[in-house]
């Protein structure tokens, strides 16, 4: 088809934008070879042992991804392996495993001491964090587990697998949320007799697998002086002060914060120029 000055015009405006469009699509390139699908978001999760000086303890803690049909424990029923592993060990593996035989394009993750270790413990005042990218179609919702140190079988996490939400129907991010994690969220693994002198891990001294069987359900106290896994070692190894519940007003385990991940901004100039291209596309069909 022959083309008038019009035409011409525009296809000299067409090389100056695409010289332009290029640049921008190759410096988006540089930085990520391919880009993000649509509903793939990433997520920081931040984790703040908020334990008192001399306190409690916190494993690496676990999180699980998932579409709200993956139920890691139920009050009144027996622990699993997993979370047996974890409440005594502080070990997720198993609780891993377990988590992909409910939903196996489920996600995992688990936030590390400061030094990236899975051996130690988060520290009171210490924090840990992790990012992860999810399908936010099938991980719309997230589940957590770790090991309260010192303690035979103690351990935090959510009954409730749709407690909390990250994404919406649509997968779209439902905004930065930050969860206390209150007594209502730990729990006695009934897994292990309560003894300080008997199996805790992490304790100097003591060997995690000595520990006597205890054979029972896991069980939520309705107050933190219930716990008495926890109360027997104030004065041993936790400072008593430390872990005087009932006169800690609000005390918390940690905090847990998640937030979006910012699209790298080389990734936004490589949408623009895609999006430019596809408006040339359409425009030389109408100079044509």
């Amino acid at each position: 088809m022959r083309r008038g000055p019009v035409s011409r015009q525009f296809l000299g405006w067409e090389y100056q934008m695409k010289r332009v469009l290029s640049a921008a699509i190759l410096a988006g390139v540089g930085a990520c070879a391919i880009a993000p699908s649509a509903m793939a978001t990433e997520i920081r999760v931040t984790v703040t042992n908020t334990s008192g000086e001399g306190g409690l303890s916190l494993t690496p803690v676990y999180f699980g991804f998932h579409n709200g049909g993956v139920d890691l424990f139920d009050v009144g029923s027996a622990a699993s392996p997993g979370i047996e592993e974890i409440a005594e060990l502080g070990s997720f593996g198993t609780l891993a495993s377990e988590r992909l035989a409910q939903q196996g394009n489920s996600a995992g993750a688990a936030a590390l001491g400061v030094d990236g270790a899975l051996a130690g413990p988060v520290e009171p005042g210490e924090t840990a964090t992790f990012t992860i990218t999810l399908d936010s179609t099938d991980n719309r919702f997230l589940s957590f587990a770790s090991m309260v140190v010192p303690s035979n079988d103690t351990f935090i996490g959510n009954d409730d697998p749709m407690q909390f939400a990250l994404f919406d129907d649509e997968g779209d991010f439902l905004g930065p949320q930050t969860i206390s994690v209150t007594p209502a969220f730990a729990y006695d693994a009934g897994t292990e007799v309560n003894n300080p002198a008997g199996g805790p891990a992490f304790v100097d001294g003591q060997n995690p697998p000595d520990g006597v069987a205890e054979n029972g359900v896991i069980s939520a106290a309705t107050s933190l002086s219930d716990f008495v896994g926890l109360l027997l070692f104030g004065g041993l190894t936790l400072d008593a002060s430390a872990i005087d519940f009932l006169n800690t007003p609000n005390f918390t385990f940690a905090t847990i914060e998640i937030s979006e991940v910012p699209v790298p901004p080389a990734l936004a100039v490589m949408a623009l120029g895609l999006a430019g291209f596809g408006g040339l596309s359409r425009l030389r069909r109408k100079a044509s």
